[in-house]
């Protein structure tokens, strides 16, 4: 117990992830028994249970929690190391790729994202996953996801990054909404009813810092958090909704709304893909932000 096997790492991290053993047995091609020995191993090795039983579902206590996501990371490092020099064949793997990535790009982002993946990998998985920001390091150091899009953030060192795309915004409102005769009224744009997008439940939104910046403020009257609700929102009330164009357009159907300039210096909110330092050479890693880049590129020209 000195020199514990590095499997039973594998065997903790599994578990942590599946909330079983079957399914962990399942995914490291193990039987059920060999994952409990390794359990046995692991909880006599650190006194504590690691998991207790609720419902159909292993709950991690605190300590496997915290040394499951340290193995993980540990594990994956070893693992890139190894695989330096290595390619990574995407139509012989059947790998998962995870992408945080938030409501605002999702709709637009991952449909040509998954064409480019299934195009070269037909094994290959996608998981699109909602990331806070807060947890974005740490979430890319486990391994619990492979990279991320988001806005521009302040990051570690070890989390490397490069802007990818930008987006322009418009207003949303009903057809024939009084803001229509104010295209490039500030004043107009003000008076309105205004439904802010954000899974926060407080703060300022992106238009809102621009406009203080300008000494304004906007009349919040609905705080929600996907812009679909928002859209639908306004297609129905005296609402107003500042959103991404490109957004909106996906939305716009002819169903009466109409899709208005900004009237202020808004700017475009860049966005920037974010992975690991462990994993920058890692080729499936590589792989996968490639195919990024090239659903960008078509969602772009679309």
């Amino acid at each position: 117990m000195r020199r514990p096997d590095l499997n039973i790492l594998v065997i903790l991290c599994a578990v942590y992830r599946e909330g079983s053993v079957t399914r962990a047995a399942e995914r490291l091609n193990l039987t059920q028994s060999a994952i409990s020995h390794g359990l046995g191993r692991l909880r006599l090795l650190f006194d504590d249970p690691l998991f207790v039983r609720k419902g159909n579902r292993l709950v991690s206590t605190p300590l496997a929690k915290r040394l499951a996501e340290e193995a993980r990371e540990g594990l994956e490092r070893l693992e890139a190391l190894f695989d330096q020099g290595t390619e990574f064949d995407p139509t012989a793997n059947a790998r998962t790729f995870t992408l945080g990535v938030r409501d605002v790009l999702e709709a637009s982002l991952i449909p040509p994202l998954v064409d480019a993946m299934l195009e070269e990998a037909g094994q290959v998985s996608l998981v699109s996953a909602h990331v806070q920001r807060s947890a974005m390091a740490t979430r890319l150091a486990s391994g619990a996801i492979d990279a991320t899009v988001d806005v521009c953030l302040e990051q570690p060192e070890e989390v490397l990054s490069e802007r990818i795309l930008e987006e322009e915004f418009c207003v949303v409102a009903r057809r024939d909404h009084p803001l229509a005769c104010h295209r490039h009224d500030l004043s107009a744009y003000l008076a309105c009813d205004h439904v802010l997008i954000s899974v926060r439940q407080e703060g300022d939104g992106f238009e809102d810092s621009k406009l203080r910046r300008l000494g304004h403020r906007r009349q919040i009257k609905l705080r929600c958090q996907h812009y679909l609700a928002a859209y639908n929102v306004v297609r129905q009330s005296d609402l107003v909704a500042t959103m991404p164009r490109r957004l909106a357009e996906m939305f716009s159907d002819s169903d009466g709304v109409d899709l208005l300039p900004v009237p202020f210096e808004i700017g475009r909110m860049d966005f920037h893909l974010y992975w690991h330092a462990s994993r920058d050479a890692d080729p499936g890693n590589q792989w996968f932000r490639q195919m990024v880049r090239r659903a960008v590129r078509v969602r772009a020209a679309a």
